[in-house]
């Protein structure tokens, strides 16, 4: 899916911040390093991703699993949720699939049927 057209209707305080993200250098990236790989071409899949971790306190930290391509290159981004990545999320025609879900469609054979 294409978000390059609209990047500068998702937020303003992410055009100046130019940060690149690598699997082996840190597990989570920011909407910043999100915002950054879109710039620089990369296509989001329309089927995010995502996770709950709950913490004590009843504090909860949700990830996203962001699908990225450019040309024959290919990444999983995961992005810590904050107010930049939730708009970009509800404003995008993705479908938001758990974890849990992803997993189980992936072990399902092709062509199994479900039953009740």
């Amino acid at each position: 899916m294409k978000l390059q057209d609209n990047l500068t209707d998702l937020h303003y305080a992410y055009m100046d911040m130019v940060r690149h993200w690598h699997p082996g250098s840190e597990p989570y990236a920011g909407g910043d390093a999100l915002f950054t790989a879109l710039e620089n071409g990369w296509d989001v899949s329309t089927t995010v991703r995502y996770e709950e971790y709950g913490y004590t306190g009843m504090r909860f930290v949700l990830i996203y699993y962001f699908e990225l391509t450019r040309g024959d290159e290919r990444m999983v981004m995961p992005v810590i949720r904050n107010p930049f990545v939730n708009r970009l999320v509800r404003e995008m025609p993705a479908e938001l699939v758990p974890v849990e879900a992803a997993a189980v469609q992936r072990r399902r054979p092709a062509n199994s049927a479900t039953t009740s």
